[in-house]
């Protein structure tokens, strides 16, 4: 079976649907320099003290959990990635609206699929209104698991109510992509430039979701 013949479709949001600049740009260099001016600290030492925290947290659920970093850092979070100079940095990635309307146009069941805290997706759906395209939209938070977590997968099957043997995962973490496949999903596609040993798992490796429409 071709993998566009699946029913349904997974779908990541950052590095699949959008640019990751915002994201990149937000926590490594507009956050630290947030924290030394409130520290009235050296913005190199902000750097060293926030990226130091942030690793410590790497793939866990408080990593996405930008209520919990608001705590942490005594910074509004929310009221930080409103602002307009960083709202500017959120850009799809070309031709990704292209694949999600023909996906749509064929009767799949497309579903939104994001470690990003719910808040931090609105803020991204307030500048491209993605939620059309989709049947539902899960945060991994609101079902106490992060993505790189099997029981994650287990829990949205649960949810969904889907067949994960007629299922596309579109992702471009492969933590993610070896997690669901542990839990039963059958069909990747991973969205990548880097060329590297994938193991038994053989996912449609494309540079771009616009790649798709080869595929279509």
């Amino acid at each position: 079976m071709r993998i566009i013949d699946n029913k349904y479709y997974l779908i990541d949001l950052d590095g699949v649907v959008l640019d990751t600049s915002y994201d990149n740009y937000f926590w490594q260099t507009h956050i630290p320099r947030v924290y030394a001016q409130k520290k009235a600290i050296d913005e190199k030492d902000a750097i060293n003290v926030t990226h130091s925290l942030f690793n410590y947290k790497k793939k866990t659920k408080d990593w996405y959990d930008i209520v919990y970093w608001s705590n942490i850092l005594d910074i509004d979070i929310v009221n930080e990635k409103k602002k307009s100079e960083n709202m500017s940095l959120i850009k799809l990635h070309e031709g990704s609206l292209d694949i999600l309307e023909r996906l749509s146009n064929l009767n799949k069941k497309l579903f939104l699929v994001t470690n990003a805290h719910r808040k931090t997706l609105e803020i991204k759906l307030s500048k491209f209104d993605l939620s059309k395209y989709f049947d539902e939209l899960v945060c991994s938070h609101e079902l106490g698991y992060v993505k790189e977590d099997i029981q994650f997968w287990h829990l949205l099957r649960n949810k969904l109510r889907i067949d994960y043997n007629d299922s596309v995962l579109i992702e471009d973490t492969f933590d993610n992509i070896k997690s669901a496949h542990h839990a039963g999903v059958s069909n990747f596609i991973y969205i990548s430039n880097e060329k590297k040993d994938l193991g038994k798992i053989k996912p449609l490796t494309l540079g771009s979701l616009s790649e798709l429409s080869s595929s279509m």
